[in-house]
């Protein structure tokens, strides 16, 4: 049993292995994708927000199964479309305005002033702990460590 195996014969069943592989792959992308394009088109119904081919938002006025069309309502302008020109639901992307954005880059969730040169120092590694205290946690103990009630 002991035959020596053509380096040659070794290469064309690994290059077989690779395409049979490659194929099996392209199978299944394939029915994922059509699988995904049968659900969408299982929800286009009136009302819905889609994103056409270019980039057109629009929402769905009627569907005509039998001749795979879609009438749309974009901005007032009706179009009649084919089904396949419709890329997905449209789903609006969260948006922070600049203005909020600086605003939170400067406050703690609580809503109090952040500490940058702490922030600064932790990411550098420093040991902050026993020396960096809140400004506003000083002068709490200094006033009422000095506050005593007047007697008389």
């Amino acid at each position: 049993m002991n035959q020596n195996l053509d380096p040659n014969l070794i290469m064309i069943l690994v290059l077989v292995l690779f395409i049979v592989m490659m194929w099996m792959s392209s199978r299944r992308m394939k029915k994922q994708q059509q699988q995904q394009q049968e659900e969408l088109r299982q929800s286009l119904v009136p009302g819905t927000l889609v994103v056409l081919a270019g980039g057109i938002i629009a929402t769905i006025v009627s569907v005509d199964e039998k001749y795979e069309e879609v009438v749309v309502d974009s901005e007032g302008s009706r179009m009649r479309v084919k089904m396949q020109s419709v890329r997905g639901k449209y789903i609006r992307p969260a948006f922070i305005d600049d203005d909020d954005e600086q605003q939170s880059d400067n406050e703690s969730p609580a809503g109090l002033p952040v500490d940058n040169d702490a922030d600064a120092a932790q990411a550098s590694g420093e040991d902050t702990s026993s020396t960096a205290q809140p400004a506003a946690v000083n002068s709490e103990h200094t006033q009422t460590a000095t506050a005593e009630p007047e007697t008389k």
